[in-house]
């Protein structure tokens, strides 16, 4: 009876040198090489070496010898071999795939390819590695040694642990608000340049604890540490707004949320989660496991999710994610929800995240379609959105949140009993057109946010420098407890506001016909034409300003009231921002790396405004110019340039590689130019720096008319939600009310 071949004398085998440690975003030169096997690789055959979709490994280009990741590929075989890369030449998660094509004659066992990462026999820097940890990254060959189109992956791949890089800042987390004289807790991290926890760095870190704290040290000693302490028992003697502060030396001060110290806390607190990532198990980078705990140790968040794509989940992982959520959850310290993501295309529904309250439900996948083997499992599947909609609705307690991932999730389909929030700001982007469609068609839905964290990161999700253009967001919940039910509940009710990733305080209320506060979220009727609201929000940077925003189904949305209600700017000081997405689908992030130059004024000082990554910032500075890399996804990127020596008719030239024009600054005395670019949002503001409030709390009143020159039906709830921007250009957005006039 024959047996089945040796794989590794068959197919062939790799190895890849060295295999030290790599420290994130770091250079260096990487030699792969690929041994062919007994069947050879045929004239017309390939070879193909992947990274994940979430790797942000330098892209190898193959032109430049002296510039970064120049990668060159040869044989030592009477083949000849062309190379290319294609970002998405390979089965996900595997897409970023350079390509080996066998282009004429044949290679025979023992032959290598050899692939040098980084080549830098010509004077090259090497290639940029992963910004991000990975305790097993991988280059994943696949041989299709026929020319068939058909490839077996290789049974052993090499693989590199990506390390943190050194030591850079610090972050400090803790609770927005707390009761007087109860134990709560303060977490200290330290952090690399790209947001990796600097595992057993920072040396002794100071802490300004301040006057009637107790049970917090003042000093911390990171030497063996995993980048993060958490500081149990911490209580505050009296009431008032406090913050934490810590220093180190060489690296960059961190100081904490406000803590908002009450004497008695009311019937509901504020708790912070990250409801959506994944894992290396779909398309996402280390285990579950690594991902529940980074959540709950390292980002400190007080609820979490997996939200794997459905169609990659076996029944066997399935069963794992299920398992983690049981054995995570903590009630009173750290929630976890059991789901998936329903991953439909977008005409079928689109991408929806489902959460489940109870342990051991069943999946309803979109399909199977890389999941082998699972036959029986097919039955389960619901397509499209609405058969998922009727399924859940039998069985027992989920909640639906449609989201902007890869591909967008479809509005025109909505269940209000499922579907009680929407998420408007990840990774992914900051979407406000997805909120305001959600008001045009008249769905009554609270704001989230959340990372789609594909980097072992959720909670804490950086960018990079690759498919993801911000940092990722969070969600905080007004609820009764920490519990699953607790979380569940308030989202259901919508007692929710989402941020663009920053612990941001945002309370508003308002007042209905009989005096009685209204929570955000909420849903009632007032007989009079107008809304009485009250803001009262603490920021992690001072606060620039906060709009109040109405809308109307089958309107739109309208800024209807400021805080503050004047804007005063500082003509020293000019703020050049761009924003906007190319599209809203999946390849929307917009590339605008350029310059800008003054004629007739000198720059003395330039800063960048709203960067989410080391990748992005200010690249050149003289008297005359600023010139930058930067990325936006819906977002904001800026400077911010010191003035000196202007002139009349001083004028600024803007150019990038989405556009570029002239303004003479004469015409920003009165205000902000826009200048649009198309695309989704896209546009460059030129406006001197608005002083804005000047302060990091802010509280008001403001009456705001439900009806206006926006002709608004008056059969319909109108929406009254409020966006606050920080000098940062950081944002939260509170879920809205939905008020009916009656």
């Amino acid at each position: 009876m024959a047996t089945a071949p040796d794989a590794r004398q068959m197919f062939g085998w790799v190895e890849l040198s060295p295999q030290d440690p790599v420290v994130a975003g770091s250079t260096g030169s990487f030699q792969l090489t690929y041994h062919v096997g007994e069947y050879g690789i045929d004239d017309g055959g390939t070879v193909k070496v992947s990274v994940r979709f979430a790797s942000d490994w330098g892209k190898p280009q193959f032109d430049d010898p002296k510039g970064l990741n120049y990668t060159t590929v040869h044989t030592d075989g009477p083949g000849r071999i062309q190379a290319r890369f294609d970002p998405k030449g390979f089965i996900r998660p595997w897409q970023k795939c350079l390509v080996i094509d066998n282009a004429e004659w044949a290679l025979s066992k023992g032959d290598r390819i050899t692939v040098t990462y980084g080549d830098r026999s010509q004077g090259g820097p090497g290639t940029v590695a992963q910004t991000f940890r990975e305790y097993t990254f991988e280059f994943r060959v696949a041989v299709d040694a026929f020319g068939t189109g058909q490839f077996v992956v290789l049974d052993d791949q090499p693989t590199l642990e990506i390390v943190p890089a050194e030591a850079a800042k610090l972050v400090v987390i803790t609770p927005t608000r707390v009761e007087v004289g109860e134990p709560f807790a303060v977490g200290v991290k330290v952090e690399d340049t790209w947001g990796n926890p600097a595992v057993g760095q920072g040396g002794r870190v100071q802490v300004d604890v301040p006057e009637g704290v107790d049970g917090m040290p003042t000093s911390i000693d990171f030497a063996d540490q995993e980048g993060v302490v958490r500081i149990e028992g911490v209580r505050c003697t009296k009431a008032g707004r406090l913050l934490f502060k810590a220093t180190a030396d060489g690296l960059d001060s961190g100081e904490g949320p406000p803590i908002d110290v009450v004497e008695q806390m009311g019937p509901l607190r504020p708790f912070w989660g990250d409801l959506h990532g994944q894992s290396e198990e779909t398309v996402g980078t280390n285990s579950v496991e690594d991902y529940f705990r980074f959540a709950r140790d390292v980002s400190l968040v007080d609820f979490t999710g997996h939200q794997g794509n459905d169609f990659q989940i076996t029944p066997e992982f399935w069963e794992r994610i299920g398992r983690c959520a049981k054995d995570f959850d903590d009630p009173g310290r750290f929630v976890v929800f059991p789901g998936y993501e329903w991953s439909a295309t977008t005409p079928a529904g689109g991408d929806r995240n489902v959460h489940y309250l109870e342990d051991g439900q069943t999946i309803h996948r979109t399909s199977h379609w890389q999941i082998a083997g699972d036959e029986s499992g097919r039955a389960s599947d619901r397509y499209p959105v609405g058969e998922l909609f009727e399924q859940l609705k039998k069985g027992r307690p989920a909640l639906v949140v449609p989201h902007i991932g890869g591909r967008p999730a479809n509005l025109a389909f909505h269940d209000p009993d499922l579907e009680p929030i929407i998420e408007i700001y990840s990774a992914w982007g900051q979407f406000e057109w997805l909120l305001e469609e959600a008001i045009v068609r008249g769905y009554q839905v609270g704001f989230s946010g959340g990372s789609d964290d594909h980097k072992g990161r959720p909670g804490a999700s950086y960018p990079g420098s690759s498919s993801f253009g911000v940092y990722g967001g969070l969600t905080c919940v007004l609820a009764a407890e920490l519990t699953r039910a607790g979380i569940f509940e308030a989202l259901k009710a919508r007692r929710c506001y989402a941020t663009s990733g920053q612990r941001i305080a945002l309370d508003v209320s308002a007042k209905d016909d009989e005096g009685i506060s209204r929570l955000m979220g909420e849903a009632f009727s007032v007989t009079g034409p107008d809304l009485s609201i009250h803001v009262d929000a603490t920021g992690t940077h001072d606060i620039e300003e906060v709009l109040v925003v109405r809308g109307h189904p089958g309107v739109g949305t309208k800024v209807v009231d400021r805080f503050p209600e004047t804007t005063e700017r500082d003509k020293r000081r000019l703020r050049v921002v761009w924003s906007g997405a190319r599209i809203k689908g999946r390849d929307r992030i917009a590339t605008w790396d350029g310059e800008l130059r003054l004629e007739g004024a000198q720059i003395s000082q330039a800063d960048g405004y709203a960067f989410d990554s080391a990748a992005e910032g200010i690249r050149s500075v003289s008297a005359d110019h600023v010139a930058w890399q930067s990325v936006t996804s819906g977002d904001e990127d800026g400077v911010i340039v010191e003035l000196a020596d202007v002139g009349r008719g001083a004028r600024l030239h803007f150019q990038s590689a989405l556009t570029e024009f002239h303004l003479e600054l004469d015409r920003i005395e009165d205000g902000p130019f826009v200048h649009p670019v198309g695309g989704e949002g896209l546009q460059v503001c030129v406006e001197y720096v608005p002083l804005g409030t000047g302060s990091r709390h802010v509280s008001f009143d403001a009456e705001i008319p439900l009806s206006g020159d926006d002709k608004a039906p008056s059969t319909e709830a109108t929406a009254v939600y409020v966006r606050l921007t920080q000098v940062d250009g950081a944002r939260a957005w509170s879920s809205p009310f939905y008020v009916s006039r009656g």
